[in-house]
């Protein structure tokens, strides 16, 4: 994706929708930081998904290809904290090694660590996160980890929420209240031999459940938008030599009236994206009806 000219570049690098983990919802939120200050993202996720690329940096190929889609942005990641483990084989020590290429690449980067699950490696801190402008840890005693593998001190601060933790059962709400849409193994509430009138009231009760459920869930609300992907100009490459000469001379002589339509078109998409993400978030926030608790979106 070609960042528009003067717009500074961002990659952000992490689960992503339709995926319902925290974890994509912690990166869909950094998203939506970036889009309402003007950035052009670029969205990197471990494995296929509504992102705009894809890339398992526990493979080689993946962490070489995030470094080349890195240079000169600046990045956000969340990684998982085994990378900073023992490397067992030489494609493990290889992946970790592009990664650390990866991080250096940028502009500036920052890195979100879920718990540590395994004693850091001095020698990949020192070559992943030593890089890093930031690195935001889970927890008090894995930043002393990390300082105690090499990492500087004054690069290191504690996350302000754990967006590591693992979703709250399906059909209840964070708070336990059970007040969520009905999970899809959930037991009918209708009494044996009900009547035909109180089954239909229990199936249209439940299909209005599930519709509010998703139309406030901000990971899925603008999924359809993320399954879009970005528009570019047609490549100009071609396997006859001459084709691919004309197709070039072409693509230059266009380019001044086709370029900024295909800018103004992807802009346009993330305004549509950033709009109902907004929405999902007031139909979210409007839902919870103790005044007292916190929304959890």
């Amino acid at each position: 994706m070609t960042a528009a000219v003067g717009i500074p570049r961002v990659v952000v690098y992490g689960d992503y929708a339709p995926f319902p983990t925290p974890a994509a919802a912690a990166t869909l939120a950094t998203v939506r930081s970036f889009l309402t200050d003007g950035r052009d993202i670029q969205v990197v996720s471990p494995r296929p998904s509504a992102a705009h690329d894809d890339a398992d940096v526990g493979d080689p190929r993946g962490a070489a290809k995030l470094a080349r889609l890195v240079g000169g942005a600046e990045l956000v990641a969340r990684f998982d904290p085994g990378i900073l483990g023992r490397a067992r084989g030489a494609g493990a020590g290889a992946a970790r090694v592009a990664l650390g290429l990866a991080v250096r690449r940028a502009r500036s980067a920052t890195i979100h660590l879920s718990p540590l699950t395994a004693p850091p490696e001095p020698r990949w801190v020192r070559s992943i996160l030593g890089p890093a402008a930031r690195v935001v840890v889970a927890r008090a005693d894995d930043a002393d980890r990390l300082r105690a593998a090499g990492l500087d001190g004054a690069r290191l601060s504690l996350a302000d929420e754990p967006w590591w933790l693992p979703p709250p059962a399906e059909g209840r709400s964070a708070d336990g209240s059970g007040a969520g849409a009905p999970a899809a193994g959930e037991p009918w509430s209708v009494e044996p031999g009900a009547s035909r009138p109180a089954i239909e009231a229990a199936v249209r009760g439940r299909a209005a459940a599930h519709r509010t459920h998703e139309a406030a869930n901000p990971v899925a609300a603008s999924f359809p938008l993320h399954m879009l992907t970005p528009l570019s100009p047609a490549p100009a490459g071609s396997s006859k030599a001459l084709f691919r000469l004309v197709k070039r001379a072409v693509h230059r002589l266009v380019a001044w009236e086709i370029v900024p339509i295909v800018e103004q078109i992807n802009h346009l998409q993330r305004a549509a994206i950033e709009s109902v993400d907004r929405q999902a978030e007031a139909c979210a926030g409007g839902s919870a009806q103790p005044p007292a608790a916190d929304t959890h979106s």
